[in-house]
């Protein structure tokens, strides 16, 4: 499916994977499909992402905090050009100020704009 270490447009990851083109969190019938980041939204990625306060982000971080299946994780490095990081899953959820500040911080965000901290892991594949 994807690479780890490869660069994708989201042209590319749409069509591997659907859900919306522009959306961090893109989802397809009711579940996250792929997590697509920029660096200077979530400093701490993949480790942890944010999730602002906007409806559609609110429940894309609602659905992807009790979501079970693994998804791909991307990190823009440049316009239109996502470096994979490999298959995620969600870990643990924080939704207290206190809990998410120090995700907050150098993101571009004030504590105020977010609604939800996803910690993410990574998950190990035997071949």
């Amino acid at each position: 499916m994807f690479e780890i270490g490869k660069e994708y447009t989201r042209e590319h990851i749409h069509t591997v994977c659907g859900g919306s083109k522009q959306a961090f969190l893109p989802t397809k019938n009711g579940k996250v499909v792929a997590v697509c980041l920029r660096p200077d939204l979530n400093p701490h990625a993949p480790e942890a992402i944010l999730c602002s306060s906007g409806a559609a982000a609110r429940a894309a971080g609602r659905t992807l905090a009790t979501q079970s299946e693994a998804i791909p994780v991307f990190v823009r490095r440049e316009t239109d050009k996502y470096h994979y990081l490999g298959q995620f899953t969600a870990a643990e959820s924080l939704t207290s100020p206190l809990a998410c500040a120090p995700y907050v911080v150098n993101s571009g965000f004030t504590l105020g704009q977010i609604s939800r901290v996803i910690k993410l892991k990574p998950v190990t594949t035997t071949k």
